[in-house]
C-alpha cells in the first residue's frame, strides 16, 4: 500500500499536538498482538452516534464542487481536508493499491496493514492502537489511538483506502463518521478517475505533440530536401534546353552545310556531266543506235538525279529562306508538298508578312515541315490548314488537319511529360520552348490541332522584303 500525505492545516491538528515527546522506547520487543485485538469495528456501531452537522457537510460539499471545477489536482488534498474536519479527527490520509502509477510517502505490505484488511473485508474497519499489531506505525513519530478507514472505488474495482486517525485517547469514531467517509469516499474514487483521465489525457497530449514535432522536423526536412531537389531539377532542365537548343542550332547549320554542299558541289557537277553527254549526242553522228540509247538514259538518269538533290537539298535548307524570307519559303514548300502528296493544304498568310529573326524564321519552317509530314504519315487526312498570324508581340502559328487523331493516353502522356508522342512533336516542342514560346497540341475524333506562339524580338526582325 501507499500512503498519500494530507495538507497538515487544520486548526484541529494544531489542537492535537504528536506526543513524540512523551514515548519512550521499549526496552524490549513485544509480541505482536493478534488482529482481532486492534479491529474493533462493532464498537462503531454500539457507541453513541453525535448529532449530524448538515451545515458543514453541506459548505464541504460545495467546496469540493468548486474545486473539481477549478483545480481538479488539488481535489484529493482537499478531500483528505474536509475528512480530518468532518471527523474531527487528527490527521488523514488516502492509501492507494501499487497498481496506481502515481503517488507520494511510503509503502507497507498490503497484507499486513490496515488498508489490507480494510480492502480484503470490503468495509469500513475501525482500529483501536493498531501499533499493537502494525509494529511499524511507532516509528510514526506520534500515538495512533483509533483509526478508521473506508475503501475506495475506482469503477468496480477496489483503489485503495481513505483513512482518519485520532491521537486522542478521548476522541473516538462512530457511525457518523462512518457516514461521512463513506460519503468522501465516493468523492475520492471520482477524483481518482478524473486524475487517471487527466493523466492518461495529458500523456496522449505529450506523446502527440511529440509526434506533431517530429511530423513537422520531418516535414522541414523534406521541404528543404524537396526544394534542393526541385533546384537541381530547374538547374539540370535548363542545361538540357541549353543543349538541345545547341543541338538544333547545329543541326540546322550542318543541313543548311549540306543543302549548299548538294547545290554548290554536285548539283554542278552533275550539270557539267549532262552538258558532256548532250554533247556527245551533237558532236558524234558515227554513234551507234545502242551508243545512242545509252548515252540518252545518261542524260534521263543525270536529269532525275539533279531532281533529286535539289530536292534534298531544298527539304535540308530551302535557299528561298535565307533569300526572300518565311512568307515564300513557306509558300514554296506548301506548293511542293500538295503535289507530293496528294494532300490539299489551305495556307493562310498575310502579304506584308516581313521578316523575322533568322533563328526564329528556320524553328518556324522547321515545325511547318515536321507537322505537315505528321500529318501525311499519320493522320489520314486529305486536307491540311496552316495559318500563320503576326501582331506586335507575338507569332502565333496553327496547323490542323481532319485525320484520324492522336490516341488519348499517348496525348495525356505528352501533357504530363511521362511518354512522349512522338519524336517529331517532342521535338518541335522542344525547339520552340527554347525560344521562350508556347507549344500546345489538341487532338481528337475531328483531327488534331497544333498551335504555337512565339515572342517577337524586334531588334533582331529584318526590313520587310
Amino acid at each position: 500500500m501507499n500512503i498519500i500525505e494530507p495538507h497538515r492545516s487544520s486548526r484541529r491538528w494544531s489542537l492535537r499536538p504528536t506526543r513524540l515527546s512523551h514515548r519512550t522506547p521499549l526496552a524490549v520487543p513485544r509480541e505482536p498482538a493478534t488482529l482481532e485485538e486492534v479491529l474493533v469495528t462493532y464498537k462503531l456501531y454500539s457507541r453513541r452516534r453525535r448529532k449530524q452537522n448538515s451545515l458543514d457537510e453541506n459548505i464541504a460539499l460545495r467546496d469540493l464542487a468548486q474545486v473539481m471545477a477549478t483545480h481538479p489536482e488539488r481535489l484529493i488534498d482537499t478531500v483528505l481536508q474536509m475528512a480530518l474536519e468532518l471527523c474531527t479527527a487528527g490527521s488523514s490520509g488516502l492509501s492507494l493499491l501499487e497498481t496506481l502509477r502515481k503517488h507520494v510517502g511510503a509503502s507497507t505490505p498490503r497484507k499486513f496493514s490496515p488498508s489490507g484488511v480494510t480492502v480484503d473485508r470490503n468495509a469500513a474497519q475501525l482500529f483501536f492502537h493498531p501499533a499493537k499489531r502494525f509494529q511499524y506505525f511507532d516509528g510514526l513519530g506520534c500515538d495512533v489511538v483509533e483509526t478508521l478507514l473506508v475503501p475506495v472505488y475506482l469503477g468496480e474495482k477496489t483503489a485503495g483506502t481513505i483513512w482518519v486517525v485520532s491521537h486522542d485517547e478521548e476522541v473516538k469514531f462512530d457511525s457518523e463518521d462512518v457516514r461521512i467517509m463513506n460519503g468522501l469516499a465516493k468523492f475520492t474514487g471520482c477524483a481518482l478517475r478524473l486524475i487517471q483521465t487527466s493523466q492518461a489525457q495529458q500523456r496522449a497530449r505529450v506523446e502527440g505533440e511529440k509526434q506533431i514535432a517530429m511530423h513537422k522536423s520531418t516535414e522541414t526536412k523534406l521541404r528543404a530536401t524537396q526544394a534542393g531537389l526541385e533546384t537541381d531539377i530547374f538547374a539540370r532542365k535548363a542545361q538540357l534546353q541549353q543543349l538541345s537548343a545547341r543541338l538544333m542550332n547545329l543541326q540546322d547549320e550542318e543541313r543548311r552545310r549540306l543543302a549548299r554542299e548538294l547545290h554548290d558541289s554536285a548539283g554542278q557537277y552533275l550539270a557539267g556531266i549532262q552538258m558532256n553527254l548532250a554533247a556527245l549526242m551533237r558532236s558524234e553522228p558515227a554513234l551507234s543506235a545502242a551508243g545512242k540509247s545509252r548515252v540518252s538514259d545518261s542524260i534521263i538518269l543525270v536529269d532525275e538525279c539533279t531532281s533529286e538533290i535539289r530536292t534534298m537539298s531544298y527539304l535540308l535548307h530551302p535557299p528561298l529562306l535565307d533569300e526572300l524570307g518565311l512568307r515564300s519559303a513557306i509558300a514554296m514548300y506548301v506548293e511542293g508538298f500538295a503535289e507530293r502528296s496528294g494532300i490539299r493544304v489551305e495556307l493562310d498568310i498575310p502579304d506584308d508578312f516581313g521578316r523575322l529573326s533568322s533563328d526564329m524564321e528556320t524553328a518556324v519552317f522547321r515545325v511547318i515541315q515536321q507537322s505537315l509530314a505528321n500529318v501525311h504519315r499519320h493522320s489520314g487526312s486529305l486536307v491540311a490548314y496552316l495559318r500563320i498570324i503576326k501582331d506586335g508581340e507575338f507569332v502565333t502559328i496553327e496547323i490542323s488537319d481532319r485525320g484520324c487523331g492522336i490516341k488519348p493516353e499517348i496525348l495525356h502522356g505528352f501533357h504530363s511529360s511521362t511518354k512522349l508522342a512522338g519524336v517529331g512533336i517532342a521535338g518541335m516542342r522542344e525547339r520552340i520552348e527554347s525560344m521562350n514560346g508556347d507549344f500546345d497540341i489538341r487532338s481528337g475524333e475531328g483531327g488534331t490541332t497544333i498551335e504555337i506562339r512565339l515572342p517577337l524580338r524586334i531588334a533582331e526582325q529584318f526590313s520587310t522584303m
